[in-house]
């Protein structure tokens, strides 16, 4: 029973060593597009039963602008950038130069801005991911969703159910320093990924 305790332990600050990594990638490209210094503000590494995932996000029924990302690859998953809707119109207005407080809904224009925002934190989070693990991890275009968070987590649950009852998540809170500016990175991996042989080499390390 110790041997499995101190296995998951190691697996957990595996784990946390290679999220923290990729997002500090993540929110460093976020940084350079948006012209402001996002911080991370936390990183939870745990397990939850998939069926309780709407609620990490604040209830199914919480409206949320999500960016969703898939990946694949060496391995495959899920990508979610969420926020609450007055949030995400402050990130728009910030990443279209334009006064707080200009954004109200989700047009075109904007739903493209978030859309490349989510694509450049997707990919630069997944290349740090592959160039720590030696292998090759590709992104899919993202979509922009406005919607309930279940209906949102929808797809990535009925794959991740397919698999296994619960699913190990990366949840990460950030924001600037000078606006209240605040969204949630959850990465969302299928259970190959832990797999990976050199995941499961750098247990011994």
């Amino acid at each position: 029973m110790a041997v499995n305790e101190v296995s998951m332990q190691e697996e957990m600050l595996i784990w946390e060593d290679l999220m923290k990594k990729g997002m500090t990638n993540s929110i460093n490209g976020l940084s350079k597009m948006v012209g402001k210094e996002f911080q991370i503000n936390s990183i939870k590494i745990r397990k939850v039963p998939a069926k309780e995932m709407p609620y990490v996000l604040g209830g199914p029924e919480h409206m949320v602008i999500g960016v969703y990302i898939t990946f694949s690859g060496a391995s495959h998953g899920h990508i979610l950038l969420a926020h609450q809707p007055e949030f995400a119109y402050k990130v728009l207005d910030m990443l279209m130069g334009n006064p707080m407080g200009t954004t109200s809904s989700l047009d075109e224009m904007s739903q493209s801005a978030l859309g490349e925002m989510g694509n450049i934190t997707g990919t630069f989070f997944l290349n740090a991911v592959a160039d720590e693990l030696g292998v090759f991890l590709n992104p899919s275009p993202p979509i922009v969703l406005l919607d309930m968070a279940g209906a949102i987590l929808d797809i990535a649950l009925a794959e991740i159910l397919a698999e296994r009852d619960d699913v190990f998540i990366a949840e990460t809170s950030f924001g600037v320093t000078d606006r209240t500016v605040e969204g949630t990175f959850l990465i969302m991996p299928n259970a190959s990924f832990m797999q990976l042989p050199l995941v499961n080499s750098r247990g011994g390390k």
